[in-house]
């Protein structure tokens, strides 16, 4: 169990949190020039989130390390966003994985035939890993989260890695790649894009999910989290795709920012948004917040939430 220290670190509003970072230039076009966008988040912590002026890709400023991300994702981040302490994941986590699961595999049913080669790359407990080896496809993941990786060997059977360096897949290899909200927790979320892209199939297809940040309904301190260091709308994340030399694949249904790619042989496009930086300052500008807190704007996404998780912890399905 985390000690106290651990839940004013990362809980108690108004602070910030435990790490240094430093200051980077964008990961999707090199542009050092931004706005900010917001300097608070979901908890009402002290957080700064910048748009690059370029591009418009959104990023935690000043950006935590290489070091400091590994030991958090290693060991904090399920306890702190899915209040998984310990002996793996919590039932919560494992229905709604489950359904998610079933979703995406059968979106992909298509390309997820007998002997076709599937990464999962951010695989957590592996129940997609589960989906695609059950339809006789060669499956494996990658999944940094400790507990989580090793449910999915002893639970599943799985061959999960604890990461996957640029030698680790050769190139062309892989007829379906998937990450489902893996990008906005990395630092170099446009660099892993390509290095993905390239372990895929000139045929295969690569199923990308990120959380919107455009999304209306929801108040824009919602929309901040510290494990999230990137934060992509669908310009920006189509944009990251370009990038690696993938666009979306007219054969599948998209929903803002999930999208199935395909690569494409067309000219690289200029790595812009004009504009899209000041728009997003204005539109995701969340309210001061002492002013969020004694708006009682907060209590009813906290109550949904909290009701998705007993209907999911009690409710069999």
């Amino acid at each position: 169990m985390p000690s106290p220290r651990y839940f004013f670190n990362h809980f108690m509003p108004f602070t910030g949190y435990p790490y240094t970072g430093a200051p980077t230039a964008c990961n999707l076009c090199g542009s050092a020039d931004s706005v900010t966008v917001a300097e608070s988040d979901r908890r009402l912590k002290v957080l700064k989130s910048i748009a690059c002026t370029q591009c418009g890709l959104i990023r935690t400023d000043p950006m935590p390390t290489p070091a400091e991300l590994a030991d958090y994702y290693a060991d904090a981040y399920r306890a702190d966003y899915q209040l998984a302490f310990a002996g793996g994941p919590p039932r919560v986590h494992l229905k709604r994985s489950a359904r998610e699961a079933a979703a995406r595999a059968e979106l992909l049913a298509p390309k997820l035939k007998p002997g076709a080669r599937v990464l999962d790359f951010g695989s957590g407990s592996g129940e997609f890993l589960a989906e695609a080896r059950a339809r006789g496809c060669e499956a494996i993941g990658v999944e940094p989260g400790r507990d989580y990786a090793t449910y999915a060997r002893t639970r599943h059977g799985l061959e999960v890695l604890d990461d996957a360096d640029d030698g680790r897949f050769p190139n062309a290899h892989f007829d379906v790649i998937t990450t489902r909200h893996v990008m906005e927790h990395l630092r170099d979320p446009a660099d892993v894009m390509e290095r993905l892209a390239r372990c895929l199939k000139p045929d295969g297809v690569l199923y990308a999910a990120v959380p919107d940040m455009a999304t209306t309904g929801k108040p824009p301190h919602e929309r901040f989290h510290f494990a999230h260091v990137h934060g992509f709308v669908r310009e920006t994340f189509d944009l990251t795709a370009r990038r690696a030399g993938l666009v979306p694949d007219p054969d599948y249904p998209r929903e803002n920012t999930t999208v199935v790619y395909a690569k494409t042989d067309a000219p690289s496009v200029a790595l812009a948004c004009p504009g899209l930086a000041q728009r997003l300052a204005v539109e995701l500008k969340p309210m001061p917040p002492a002013a969020f807190l004694a708006s009682g704007a907060w209590l009813w996404p906290m109550l949904r939430r909290n009701a998705k998780a007993v209907r999911d912890t009690f409710v069999s399905r």
